[in-house]
């Protein structure tokens, strides 16, 4: 067997359903209530801003010194609600007035310097050469003067007044945007989808126009707003110092400003505009958070998630946590064991068992619901034997290895089951716990080598890393301990090349470093998450051969998740098959291949071209894995079985195990598929 069952990873969790309409803006606003609440305050500042002054005509500079620094009271109508200066005036009327100044300096410069600074570092990033260089150097002189400072030396000399603050302020901030912009444009001009649309002939504007903007908007964006509280406390600063806004025109900044010599008689003159201030730069803040997730269609989707709701309190040692209702329960067994294989307890009497999955599930909270990712998954797995998990991608083993490895993402949550490693239930521990098996006792090699490593350290600081954090080393013996590990995969001239970085290394090179750092501290049990991913043959016979020989060496348990069919044939023991988040069939690898009792499984088999006739199609099994939100009610792989029948689609299999042999199946036809 010398083919392999391709398919690509498992899924991201949390998509939304292919076909379904994304949801409005305000749909997604709707389900943050902080930034609901923070983007109401700032729609309440701005038409308070454009319509105020229109509504309350004169009343923010007509005086009455009869009425002078009445504090605030409901006894002196609605204009006095918040009180009066030393001049009688309203300090609610001037409020909404200085409301409307503050915002027509702030908004006109932050767009300007948007569009300008975007612009301008797109296009110079796109083009390179000397038009990058002079942007850039313009940019670095300007910012070589801070924006305060600039600003008062500017309206020193010239006449205070909105548009000379909004033309410095705009000048002062454009590098900040053609600095972001020129770096989004330089990541992303390298991409394929823009040399693509180069060789279509499309120009340097309709380019940066349709690929480059829509990619750099959403950091742009969050950008702006931030960078709106800064040109608004610099422009409160400028009239607080005397050289911004000029009477008779009123900013929150100048009242605050003719009001700080009243603090102990009238406090209201200088605080409720410092709080307007407050209130709004806070409120731009919090909404620059959700802005960059909403604009971002990557991203887009985590606002749609339904809130996480309180968890019950764990259950006692022995009792399985209450679990979510989902769209189709189903009884299940003990398929932990169902999946125990023969030798749990040593030649000495002490146990083997090194990891032990019991009715392992798990919710994901995605836009179009809860979805039940993992329902009561059950092996168990002895040191020195490896256990490969098997099956199509999105079938659960990648949530399965995360769930071990307490990597879940903040969208999916454990719901019941047990995980215990060494005897311990790791999902009973607390965070500082659990950190103190990363390692010793629970490590795994990711697929991605060269995202997997921190690409500005080099491999002797990152493979010595686990010596420093668990045994304490210092920085020379950890160094020390990483050659000792490159020698031992297979490194040449490791004292040399501990000082080299991880992209100086091959795709082979940089597996093996990431298996060294896996079995740095020796742990017990490791998981392998398609170790051999990207890499030619030779080379995974190589990697897969390392393994096997630190498992021997360092009487491991390994957790083997691949969709190569011939690496489990020639480096499992045990294999476990998973369909729809449901483990269907369990056993040692000769006796499930050679005899498969799941449909599923001898579909899988048969995939493999050796099988096929000579100019004859390939064999498949039909069809695809089903959504999580759409899992049937009977057996899960009723829809593609060729043996289904009508209690197929009424009652969910149950994972029974044959106690001579140690094998266990879920399907009502196992014996027929036997004895066909």
């Amino acid at each position: 067997m010398t083919t392999t069952v391709t398919a690509t990873a498992d899924p991201p969790t949390g998509t939304a359903t292919p076909g379904t309409r994304p949801p409005r803006w305000w749909t997604l606003l709707g389900k943050d209530r902080i930034a609901a609440v923070a983007a109401v305050l700032l729609g309440l500042v701005f038409l308070v801003a454009l319509f105020g002054p229109l509504l309350i005509g004169d009343r923010a500079t007509r005086q009455d010194l009869a009425a002078s620094l009445r504090p605030p009271s409901f006894d002196h109508g609605f204009y006095g609600l918040l009180g009066t200066d030393v001049l009688g005036r309203s300090v609610l009327a001037r409020l909404i007035e200085a409301a409307s100044t503050t915002l027509s300096v702030a908004v006109p410069a932050v767009a300007c310097s948007l569009v300008i600074g975007s612009a301008i570092g797109m296009w110079a990033s796109y083009r390179g050469g000397w038009r990058e260089s002079a942007a850039m150097r313009v940019a670095d002189v300007i910012l070589s003067f801070p924006s305060l400072l600039l600003a008062v030396v500017v309206l020193y000399v010239f006449a205070p007044s909105a548009t000379n603050i909004v033309l410095i302020l705009a000048l002062a901030r454009i590098p900040v945007y053609l600095r972001t912009a020129r770096a989004e444009g330089a990541e992303l001009r390298s991409r394929l989808f823009v040399d693509a649309a180069r060789t279509f002939g499309t120009g340097t504007w309709p380019t940066i126009y349709r690929h480059i903007l829509p990619i750099a908007m959403p950091t742009l964006l969050t950008v702006a707003t931030l960078d709106f509280c800064f040109v608004m406390l610099t422009e409160s600063s400028l009239s607080f110092l005397g050289i911004g806004i000029q009477p008779p025109d009123i900013s929150w900044g100048l009242m605050v400003a003719q009001g700080r010599q009243y603090l102990q008689t009238a406090w209201w003159i200088a605080v409720l505009p410092g709080l307007a201030i407050v209130l709004t730069t806070v409120s731009a803040t919090v909404l620059a958070a959700w802005v960059r997730l909403a604009t971002d269609p990557a991203q887009r989707w985590r606002l749609t998630l339904p809130r996480k709701k309180r968890q019950e309190p764990a259950a006692s040692d022995g009792m399985e946590p209450p679990a979510r209702p989902v769209s189709a329960p189903a009884k299940k067994p003990e398929a932990s064991e169902a999946a125990r294989p023969d030798g749990a307890v040593g030649e000495d009497g002490g146990s083997r068992r090194a990891l032990e999955v019991e009715r392992l599930s798990v919710d994901l909270r995605t836009p179009s619901g809860t979805v039940r990712a993992l329902d009561s998954v059950g092996f168990t797995l002895d040191k020195g034997r490896t256990l490969a998990l098997l099956g199509e991608s999105g079938c659960g083993k990648s949530m399965t290895a995360q769930s071990i490895a307490g990597l879940l993402e903040p969208v999916a949550d454990v719901v019941g089951g047990a995980i215990r490693v060494g005897g311990t239930d790791v999902l009973r521990l607390g965070a500082t716990a659990r950190k103190r098996l990363a390692g010793p006792v629970l490590s795994i090699v990711f697929q991605d080598a060269l995202t997997a490593m921190n690409p500005v350290q080099t491999v002797g600081r990152q493979l010595g890393e686990p010596f420093r954090i668990h045994r304490g080393l210092s920085r020379r013996q950890a160094r020390e301990k990483a050659i000792e590990l490159m020698e031992i995969v297979g490194i040449p001239e490791p004292r040399a090349r501990a000082r080299s970085y991880p992209h100086q290394f091959s795709g082979g090179m940089r597996q093996r470093l990431l298996i060294a750092m896996a079995v740095a501290l020796g742990p017990d049990v490791l998981i392998a998450d398609e170790p051999t991913t990207a890499l030619d043959v030779t080379v995974q016979a190589q990697i897969m051969q390392l393994l096997r020989d630190l498992q021997a060496e360092r009487d491991m348990a390994v957790l083997l998740i691949t969709h190569d069919l011939a690496v489990v044939s020639e480096r499992a023991d045990d294999v476990a098959i998973m369909y729809a988040g449901n483990v269907v069939e369990t056993g040692p690898v000769r006796e499930v291949f050679a005899n498969p009792r799941h449909p599923y499984t001898k579909g899988l088999l048969d995939s493999v071209p050796e099988h096929a006739e000579r100019g004859g199609p390939l064999p498949a099994v039909p069809g695809s894995p089903p959504e999580l939100s759409a899992v049937p009610p009977g057996c899960v792989f009723q829809a593609r079985c060729p043996l289904a029948r009508e209690r197929c689609a009424e009652e969910r299999p149950r994972l029974v195990t044959d106690d001579g042999t140690g094998r266990a199946v879920a399907c009502h036809f196992s014996e027929e598929l036997t004895r066909v």
